[in-house]
């Protein structure tokens, strides 16, 4: 996704944007919707780039503190899996991120305001104590 394409998806927040935006409000939406992958947005904000190997081991951690239980190896694999297939790229069409498949890292992309302030409500509610 190019650049002017995911200011432009971003920009499309705004209330009262015309019904074309209404599909990049859905795919805004759509992103937010999995706790994985609002988790992972929380784990960006710092700002600094990270591998999917750091990804998958972070994500690992926090469904261990909240199942209470130990994940094994093939657990975190499967969350690795599911960050290549599904929520990297996902996030990475909506313009949230920055995923460079060649080099397997991502970095956060500057965050509207609202999704920023949503990230952070999450984070107070659903991060493990």
């Amino acid at each position: 996704m190019r650049d002017d394409e995911r200011a432009s998806a971003l920009g499309d927040l705004e209330m009262g944007s015309s019904s074309s935006s209404r599909i990049s409000d859905d795919r805004i939406f759509r992103a937010l919707a999995s706790k994985q992958r609002r988790r992972l947005l929380s784990y960006l904000l710092d700002g600094e780039v990270r591998t999917v190997e750091e990804l998958a081991t972070a994500l690992t951690g926090w469904q261990a503190s909240e199942s209470g239980s130990m994940q094994t190896a093939a657990d975190r694999e499967q969350v690795r899996i599911e960050l290549f297939h599904s929520h990297l790229p996902l996030l990475d069409e909506v313009g949230l991120i920055a995923y460079d498949r060649d080099r397997d890292v991502v970095r956060i992309e500057s965050l509207d305001p609202v999704v920023e302030e949503l990230l952070a409500g999450r984070f107070s509610t659903e991060s493990p104590q």
